[in-house]
């Protein structure tokens, strides 16, 4: 066998192994989930993605700064992705009611809750408020980009 086609499949093989490694995932603590992980993906675009259905589905929605309320979005997401830059204000707090009120959750910079229908992920932010420990599938009203995920 040639040296080139040699070559030519261990970089054919290096391709495939690629494509179907595990993606990097953060911890479902980190993410505000509970028990599940979350999907984290690359080639960030600055903005927070929403769709109405799980995996991409239904009408999506996307903001790059902070929203007051999800207008067409509101209260109608089963798939929410943090495609934001890495850096300063790259976490978001997802807050159960419009203008930041009520309990959040928080999603990381490039993570992606894929499927919000099994009521994985929760508002497990602010402790006796507005919709605390709810389910966050078609929940969500507004949010704020923040510097990271933390109790408060």
């Amino acid at each position: 066998m040639s040296v080139k086609r040699v070559l030519t499949l261990a970089a054919s093989a290096a391709a495939v192994a690629v494509l179907v490694s595990p993606v990097t995932s953060a911890s479902a603590l980190e993410s505000g989930s509970h028990g599940t992980k979350s999907v984290q993906l690359a080639s960030a675009d600055g903005y927070l993605h929403v769709f109405t259905q799980p995996y991409g589905g239904g009408r999506e929605c996307k903001w790059a700064g902070n929203s007051n309320d999800w207008g067409s979005c509101r209260n109608l997401t089963s798939d929410v992705w943090n495609n934001g830059y890495a850096g300063g204000l790259d976490a978001v707090d997802l807050y159960t009611a419009p203008n930041a009120g009520g309990a959040h959750a928080c999603i990381s910079q490039g993570d992606r809750w894929i499927d919000t229908t099994h009521g994985d992920y929760r508002f497990t932010y602010g402790a006796g408020l507005e919709q605390f420990g709810a389910s966050v599938n078609n929940n969500i009203s507004s949010h704020r980009w923040v510097d990271y995920c933390s109790q408060g």
